[in-house]
């Protein structure tokens, strides 16, 4: 009995002890004390990834935010995040907000002016001063309001083109051309808006210091030889600037035939200003016939 009653309470002990020890393994452990870290001592191409998580991570309120129809500024518009976030990223430090804004401004499609597709996206009247030499590509839309177009639309100093420094693009969609026959009774007059447009980007291009590139696009009823296309491409060329074309409406270098020239070659006195090429062997068989005369005999031969 003595050896069965210290048995028990070994037993009892030692399922105590394993009860106790099993206790102990269910204790969480403690969590690991991460280090601070100096941002700024990542290298900047991971400092760009995270500056576009924080300034282009919309919420859905953002994100429903109409980006407009018309142009590359539509749709390549990137969904921005919230106000609040931006602004906290910008007033961490003077560095980051030097290089986050660079990053934000520079990544963007900027409209010189605004059109009618009910776009929230900013113009160049709503950017800051101190960005301004932050922009590297703008998009003049032309063909909207063609009968009237705003007064808004006008070259000034607020508009701050010779700020921007950094600008090296200047993106041109035509959404028509009122000068074809379609518009005749609608339009003021057939080449109104033609010169309206070109007096506009000749006014852009002079005032833009370092623009390198004008890209042009448009809808599939733009002809590219047509009146309006024609006095773009002139005051492109004319400012010694480089011609690329965009990926919508599809027009490469090799289509460019079509460019009228301001000077046209001086035509002869033939139908409506065309020439043949065998003109000149026709003449000279005009003047054999001339020289043809028939004796008396032929003639009775022919009218017998």
């Amino acid at each position: 009995m003595l050896l069965l009653r210290y048995g028990q309470e070994g037993r009892k002990k030692a399922r105590a002890a394993s009860e106790f020890y099993e206790d102990l393994g269910d204790i969480p452990e403690p969590e690991p004390v991460y280090e601070p870290f100096r941002f700024l001592d990542l290298p900047s191409e991971i400092r760009v990834i995270v500056y576009h998580f924080v300034l282009f991570t919309p919420t859905k309120k953002t994100a429903r935010q109409n980006p407009g129809t018309v142009g590359a500024s539509a749709k390549k518009a990137k969904a921005v995040a919230p106000t609040a976030h931006r602004i906290a990223l910008f007033l961490v430090s003077h560095r980051i907000h030097a290089e986050a804004s660079h990053y934000f401004y520079s990544t963007q499609i900027f409209r010189v002016f605004t059109i009618q597709d009910f776009s929230r996206r900013p113009t160049l009247r709503a950017i800051p001063r101190r960005y301004r030499p932050l922009v590297s590509t703008l998009e003049l839309i032309l063909g909207n309001s063609w009968t009237a177009p705003p007064k808004s639309w006008v070259v000034d100093k607020g508009l701050g083109l010779p700020d921007m420094a950094l600008t090296r693009t200047l993106k041109l969609f035509i959404e028509c051309d009122p000068s074809q026959p379609i518009f005749e009774g609608f339009r003021i007059s057939k080449e109104y808006y033609t010169e309206f447009s070109g007096r506009l980007v000749k006014e852009i291009l002079d005032q833009l210091p370092d623009l390198e590139w004008v890209e042009f696009d448009a809808y599939p009823s733009v002809q590219k030889n047509g009146s309006l296309m024609s006095r773009l491409l002139r005051e492109t060329r004319a400012a010694n600037k480089k011609v690329k074309w965009g990926p919508q409406r599809g027009w490469t270098d090799i289509n460019d035939i079509g460019f009228v020239d301001d000077e046209p070659e001086p035509v002869g006195p033939d139908v409506n200003g065309m020439q043949s090429q065998v003109s000149a062997p026709v003449d000279e068989l005009a003047n054999m016939v001339e020289g043809i005369t028939l004796n008396v005999s032929d003639r009775a031969a022919i009218y017998n």
